[in-house]
């Protein structure tokens, strides 16, 4: 991959693979490592992609993965977290942004993708590999949860 295109990616995409990586660590340091780690992936990588969507969503793939991998990682289980917030987009409600950051990151990055990426139960099924009736359960359930937190405040 040359750095023309790996430089229009990460402008393209650097900022959804953050957010899909925030989704699950909660933690900026983490998340940038993660972004990180996820181009570099796709620098050595000499897979050809059909089209620029589907190279978002092998980001998307790739990024989750490392996510969840740093998430039960035994370091990460036994540190303390600071509080921090996802830097929010201008017309995002700041009352969501902190109801989103309640959120456990399984129900999170499936509405992260849904609502804010435009991606349906099927393509997040692919992009997580997880089961579509499984995205619609964590959907509902997130759901749900954003409505109890948001309507505590």
């Amino acid at each position: 991959m040359d750095n023309v295109h790996l430089n229009e990616y990460i402008k393209s995409y650097g900022d959804t693979v953050y957010r899909v990586a925030y989704s699950y660590t909660r933690n900026r340091a983490d998340s940038e490592d993660i972004v990180q780690d996820t181009f570099v992936r796709l620098m050595k990588s000499d897979k050809r992609f059909e089209s620029n969507e589907h190279v978002k969503a092998w980001l998307i793939r790739v990024a989750a993965n490392l996510a969840k991998n740093a998430v039960s990682s035994v370091w990460c289980t036994r540190r303390e977290e600071l509080s921090e917030q996802l830097p929010a987009e201008e017309h995002t409600d700041e009352g969501l942004s902190a109801a989103m950051a309640k959120l456990d990151g399984k129900y999170s990055a499936v509405i992260y993708l849904h609502y804010y990426e435009g991606y349906n139960v099927r393509e997040i099924s692919k992009l997580l590999r997880i089961s579509e009736p499984n995205v619609k359960a964590r959907l509902k359930r997130g759901r749900e949860k954003l409505k109890a937190y948001l309507g505590e405040e």
